[in-house]
């Protein structure tokens, strides 16, 4: 009994790597959306409330920005929402927004550099539409 145990598991993981396509099975992977309440919080506040906030979000890591002149929500990257800012100097920012509240900004100049997603233009003094 004992020489036909792992016999058995043989043959099962062997049916059951047949059962796939080339030892891997075929999988469709969608992203999953977390709730971010942090973005959902900008989302809903005033235009000079959201500037504020995301001026705050680039000071808070370092940058300087006198006064964000427009900004806009971008996309969804790596879980976080990216926002951009356009400061009064005409600098653009990237502020990400991850669910638990973390905030990171980097120079749009460098986010080719960095590999992350580029800052699309901002529409007009206000922001008032989404960034693209």
């Amino acid at each position: 009994m004992r020489g036909s145990i792992p016999a058995l598991t043989t043959a099962l993981l062997a049916a059951g790597l047949g059962a796939c396509d080339g030892g891997s099975p075929k999988t469709e992977l969608k992203p999953i959306e977390i709730s971010n309440p942090h973005h959902e919080g900008l989302m809903v506040l005033s235009q000079p409330m959201r500037r504020l906030a995301l001026m705050r979000a680039i000071r808070d890591t370092g940058n300087r920005c006198r006064r964000v002149v427009a900004g806009a929500y971008q996309q969804q990257y790596r879980g976080m929402a990216m926002w951009v800012a356009r400061c009064e100097d005409e600098k653009q920012w990237a502020v990400y927004v991850a669910p638990n509240g973390d905030i990171q900004s980097r120079d749009c100049a460098q986010l080719q550099q960095l590999g992350l997603p580029q800052c699309r233009p901002l529409e007009g003094e206000s922001g008032e539409t989404k960034a693209g």
